[in-house]
């Protein structure tokens, strides 16, 4: 099976929700729209830290994980919304290096009821588990 790549639009979580409140337009909503590597063997989605500045994503601090390069602390940032064909997660994010491409991890995928379809090499949907 080769790489999934699938167009993602990342929102500012707490614009997401003064949106949803009726206090902002959807177009003042800090958001950035990216070509994604789904990632199965990831929890959380990452993004390089361009794309973390866009959105203005608070730092929740270092913490430790286990990656693909072993044992290491790695920046989480507050959640974002997460949209890929109208379905929608949210999930805090682990900062990447500049440059790098981001990645879409399990958490989202699952909150949306997407599965991978590993003969087809495509996102499969399913029933969202979470609302």
């Amino acid at each position: 099976m080769g790489h999934i790549c699938v167009k993602v639009t990342f929102y500012n979580a707490v614009d997401y929700v003064r949106y949803l409140e009726g206090k902002l337009k959807l177009g003042e909503v800090r958001k950035a729209e990216v070509r994604a590597l789904v990632d199965t063997g990831a929890t959380f989605p990452a993004l390089p830290k361009e794309i973390i500045a866009k959105l203005a994503l608070p730092s929740l601090g270092e913490h430790l994980a286990e990656t693909a390069e072993g044992t290491g602390k790695v920046e989480l940032v507050a959640n974002a919304i997460i949209e890929i064909e109208g379905r929608i997660a949210q999930s805090p994010v682990i900062v990447r290096p500049k440059g790098i491409a981001p990645l879409i991890g399990i958490v989202a995928l699952e909150q949306m009821g997407y599965k991978v379809d590993p003969t087809t090499g495509k996102l499969v949907k399913g029933l969202p588990l979470m609302l």
